[in-house]
């Protein structure tokens, strides 16, 4: 569409503009100035005219004496040509008939884009208003005439009064309806407005709107449950051929009968009818004209209806989702409080969808709209009768919950709504798994602050694991407080040089010689001391800062290890393995620290490596062709599969703790730590136990052949300077 085009909505507004701007002109001179004034206005024309009998009789754009005349009657009698405008050459005018009896038509001409279909349309119905404008105008000033010839036969005198009060009721009654619709009065006043104008101008008839009936679109529907069909009888006829319709001495109650047909944007939806029941009634061309202008005149007030009732739903509703906005949902939320009264109690649910960003990065935004789509289908449909769910923006959604009894029956709502996102969800030919975390809270009082104290729940509900609903307390605002407070000092951290990296050993089972370091992020905060990463890393996961901050450790990694001349393993969180500059950032610290790439591992946990197959495996092959190594962190506690662990291009295993905490638990922990031993030995892996603090473990896990470990009993995370000295004392002292 052009910068020019434009919408339903701006049309109407404009042809309403142009109808009471020509409709209170006092003459036919003033309706024609002010309609083109307004028309060239509307369109952005630099020039306009209205042509009539040979003459322009209204312009705007020349000079007022410099007005190209001959050439604008020639171009309205061709329909169309080149006009010159003042400052801009020849340019393209568009010719619109005015369709009245005294050869008129509309002249307008733009630089740029040429009028499209929806302006035509606009200047098409300005040119018909103004047409009918002007007939009523011609129509008062010849009756006028004619009582002033007639002032000598008081009986056509009295009559020629009569009819010019008649007509000035029409023009009374129209500015009336002309400004209910400007006002956007109510549809059905404004209807009712029309249908009795109608009665009462025309005399001795009832009058009435029929509507097509949205379910069936061969049925108009009137008042009282009347119908008829389209195509019958004169408001069928006038429905289904789109003109004017008159019988007269018909067979049925009513003996004649007028209809014209109504549209609403464009598209007929009905017909305005007057009946009337004297047999001998007959209707004047004068009075198929009033009813014809009466019907254009509701055509409008159903047109400016739809599209207000069309805006005023897109800005209360989700354009992507057809839910709720939050402007609605508070809305109803504050209804359903003043309902309820001071005892009045609500449940309000806060629903956060888990790793819907992660989806949304990895498979592009078309995937995440879909899915936000379907997990609104999926939310509606486990709510009760009466329940309203609204997406309050991003991966947000709430449910309001009218006349809750209680608190169980809230959390039994939220259990619906967790239980319907587990099934997968079908996203562009792949399987994508998300849940929700969902606050909770029931009660009374102002309907933002439910809302708020709900999302408080929600940030407790996704910290205590996500996929999990928590009730609202008055003590979790103070942790949601402390959230926001270290979220915006781990901002500044990087900045401040508040992190630091702790090093811990990686060793030799055989031997207890130093093979390698994990590096390990702390923040030593100036007022809660050294925090370890369960303290912050969860926290720069969720708001983005992870990239840096594990930039960042992976540089002073590769510095420090060159230094001392060993390997490193570093930790790559899955929002670094989506950055499409990864590849890249790891091999610029390689070169600016001097290490040599086989002395880098990189450890990617096993629930980050498995989302995405296809992406990962890509991504971790180009990391693989810089030289480094790569290794599966925390194996066991994710869901890989022997078939899909082969297609990864890894070199160690390193198994979780807890694999390692059952080895003297019971035989199955054994067994299990075994198993995942002779899986990497299979594949030509090394593996790596982690978390080792006893020498029984160590003992076992010599047994079973492991060849690698890391853990207290050898050593903690140690500051560079403490691992420094480890180096030079020799390396961990390991038992035999």
């Amino acid at each position: 569409m052009s910068a020019h085009a434009p919408t339903t909505s701006w049309s109407t507004q404009h042809l309403a503009e142009f109808v009471v701007a020509i409709s209170g002109a006092p003459d036919e001179s003033t309706a024609l100035e002010r309609a083109i004034e307004s028309a060239v206005e509307a369109l952005d024309a630099e020039v306009g005219a209205v042509v009539r009998e040979g003459a322009v009789a209204a312009s705007i754009g020349w000079p007022r004496f410099d007005v190209p005349e001959l050439d604008l009657v020639a171009l309205a009698a061709a329909g169309g040509g080149d006009v010159a405008v003042p400052g801009a050459g020849a340019c393209r005018a568009v010719v619109v008939p005015l369709d009245d009896d005294r050869d008129g038509a509309v002249v307008l001409a733009r630089m740029g884009e040429p009028l499209d279909p929806f302006e035509l349309n606009l200047v098409r119905g300005m040119a018909r208003t103004l047409a009918l404008t002007l007939r009523m105008h011609g129509v008062v000033e010849a009756e006028r005439g004619l009582r002033l010839r007639s002032q000598q036969q008081a009986r056509e005198n009295a009559l020629l009064l009569a009819r010019l009060q008649e007509r000035q009721r029409l023009l009374e009654r129209l500015a009336l309806i002309q400004g209910s619709i400007s006002n956007r009065e109510p549809l059905d006043d404004t209807l009712k407005a029309i249908v009795t104008t109608a009665a009462d101008l025309l005399g001795d008839v009832t009058a009435a709107v029929f509507r097509r009936d949205p379910e069936e679109p061969r049925v108009l529907r009137g008042p009282d449950g009347e119908t008829c069909i389209v195509g019958s009888g004169a408001i069928g006829r006038a429905a289904g051929e789109g003109r004017l319709v008159v019988v007269e001495d018909g067979d049925g109650r009513a003996k004649a009968a007028m209809a014209a047909p109504v549209h609403e944007q464009g598209e007929i939806v009905g017909a305005l009818v007057v009946r009337s029941l004297e047999p001998a009634r007959t209707y004047t061309r004068a009075e198929q004209g009033m009813l014809s202008t009466l019907a254009e005149h509701a055509s409008l007030a159903l047109t400016d209806a739809r599209t207000v009732g069309t805006m005023l739903h897109q800005a209360l509703h989700d354009s992507l989702t057809g839910l709720p906005n939050r402007a609605l949902f508070l809305d109803r939320l504050n209804h359903a409080l003043e309902r309820g009264g001071a005892a009045g109690r609500v449940g309000v649910l806060f629903c956060d969808l888990d790793r819907f960003k992660t989806v949304n990065d990895s498979l592009g935004h078309a995937a995440g709209d879909e899915l936000l789509v379907t997990v609104a289908s999926r939310l509606n449909g486990c709510l009760r009768a009466g329940d309203t769910a609204a997406r309050l923006g991003g991966d947000e959604f709430a449910v309001l919950l009218e006349d809750v009894r209680s608190e169980r029956e809230a959390v039994a709502v939220a259990q619906r709504v967790i239980e319907a996102l587990h099934p997968p969800f079908e996203i562009q030919g792949r399987e994508v798994f998300v849940s929700a975390s969902v606050g909770i809270v029931v009660g009374g009082g102002r309907g933002e602050e439910l809302l708020r104290n709900a999302d408080v729940a929600m940030y407790r509900a996704k910290a205590d694991g996500k996929g999990r609903h928590a009730l609202f307390e008055p003590s979790m605002r103070a942790e949601v407080l402390e959230r926001i407070e270290l979220e915006a000092d781990l901002q500044r951290a990087v900045a401040r040089n508040e992190l630091v990296v702790h090093y811990q050993p990686v060793v030799s089972l055989a031997d207890g010689n130093l093979v390698a370091f994990e590096a390990l992020v702390r923040w030593r905060h100036p007022t809660r001391g050294l925090l370890p990463p369960l303290s912050f890393v969860p926290l720069a996961e969720e708001t983005d800062l992870i990239v840096d901050i594990g930039r960042w450790v992976l540089e002073q990694a590769c510095v420090q290890t060159q230094r001392w001349g060993t390997s490193v393993s570093v930790n790559l969180s899955g929002k670094q393995l989506q950055q499409s500059d990864l590849v890249e950032v790891v091999a610029r610290a390689l070169a600016r620290s001097g290490l040599a790439p086989e002395r880098l591992w990189l450890e990617i946990t096993e629930t980050v490596l498995m989302h995405d197959t296809e992406a990962t495996i890509e991504r971790l092959r180009a990391l693989k062709a810089l030289g480094l190594r790569l290794a599966v962190d925390d194996f066991g506690t994710g869901y890989s599969s022997l078939r899909y662990l082969r297609r990864f291009p890894i070199d160690l295993l390193k198994m979780a703790k807890p694999f390692v905490d059952g080895l003297n638990a019971s035989r199955e922990g054994t067994a299990l730590a075994k198993t995942i031993l002779e899986l990497g030995h299979s594949l030509g892996l090394r593996t790596v136990a982690e978390g080792i603090e006893g020498a029984a473990e160590l003992a076992q896990l010599r047994r079973l052949g492991c060849e690698l470990g890391q853990g207290f009993l050898f050593a903690e995370p140690l500051s560079a300077d403490d691992a420094s000295a480890l180096l030079r004392a020799g390396g961990p002292a390991v038992a035999a």
